[in-house]
């Protein structure tokens, strides 16, 4: 079982913003499940963006932001484009969705 199925598992759910693991509900984590996640941080963020692009490539629209914040839908045209579209446009911090 992967390391995101884990932690999903035991009831949190979990989402990728840049880099950082949001976790809900997040004062309910123990000192063993925060060790467990900081071990497994590359493994959960690399799921959560493989998750991220199988999405996109499903419904082949891509939420992208502009530098100042705005939110809008790009239509992918490829798989890689999809990818390409996810990675060059991550949503900025402190951007509700």
């Amino acid at each position: 079982m992967s390391a995101l199925a884990k932690i999903r598992n035991v009831g949190f759910q979990i989402e990728l913003d840049n880099d950082d693991l949001l976790i809900e509900p997040g004062d309910k984590l123990t000192n063993n499940q925060l060790a467990f996640l900081k071990s497994n941080k590359a493994e959960i963020i690399a799921e959560l963006r493989a998750e991220q692009v199988a999405n996109a490539i499903i419904k082949r629209l891509v939420t992208c932001y502009s530098p100042s914040g705005l939110v809008y839908e790009v239509e992918a045209s490829s798989p890689e484009h999809a990818e390409w579209l996810l990675r060059m446009n991550p949503k900025p911090k402190g951007i509700e969705q």
